[in-house]
């Protein structure tokens, strides 16, 4: 009884499984299908009224999937919504978009997503991520050496935890995503100093983290 019981269940996790890997190229390809342009996505968010938050952040996620390039739908928070709450709508969508295909690389298509990666990238990312996950995402977001989406997936396949992902990706997201907020809302001239404020701090955490990693190494040696 034992042994049927095991089998049954087997056999759900793989058929939820792949109800959820079906989902997941359901939403690739109907992203890649309508997500409309950028003029048109405006006018959605700004027709939805009360609801315009909700309907970007959900416009959003699906966008990013379409492979929709993220600074255009940062600038179209700044647009719509101005600064202080585009910067939140617009950090609060990259956090979402970037969890959910950390979520289908590590719950629902790890060996489709493997397989679509960049060869190295999985093995160059967990070797990145050691000990360190949330300095490494860190590090990874403010200075994008590789793509955001190639993160997303790697991570996923690697072995960060999903707190550390998450917090690193929002602090690493502020200030490249501050400078297109501002664009999109008129700031132009601010966009620059907040871009330069964020390479510095780059600087600043990869010297950082490089002087941490040689410090471990000596100790070790």
């Amino acid at each position: 009884m034992g042994e049927g019981t095991g089998g049954g269940g087997g056999r759900g996790a793989r058929v939820s499984r792949f109800v959820l890997l079906a989902a997941w190229a359901a939403v690739v390809v109907f992203a890649l299908l309508h997500v409309p342009g950028a003029d048109a996505l405006r006018s959605r968010v700004e027709g939805a009224g009360a609801a315009g938050p909700a309907v970007y952040l959900v416009v959003y996620v699906v966008a990013v999937f379409a492979l929709v390039p993220r600074p255009a739908l940062n600038a179209l928070a700044g647009l719509v919504f101005g600064f202080p709450l585009g910067l939140a709508l617009a950090l609060a969508g990259g956090v979402c978009a970037a969890l959910a295909q950390f979520a289908v690389a590590r719950h629902v298509a790890g060996d489709a997503v493997a397989r679509r990666l960049p060869p190295g990238i999985r093995a160059r990312l967990d070797a990145l991520v050691g000990g360190h996950a949330f300095v490494a995402v860190l590090q990874l977001r403010l200075l994008p050496v590789v793509p955001y989406q190639a993160v997303n997936y790697g991570l996923g396949l690697a072995r960060a935890g999903v707190w550390p992902f998450a917090a690193g990706t929002l602090a690493g997201a502020v200030p490249a995503t501050a400078a297109l907020v501002l664009v999109g809302s008129g700031g132009a001239d601010l966009g620059v100093p907040v871009t330069v404020a964020g390479v510095l701090l780059t600087v600043v955490v990869g010297a950082a983290w490089w002087l941490r990693a040689r410090s471990a190494a000596r100790a070790g040696g």
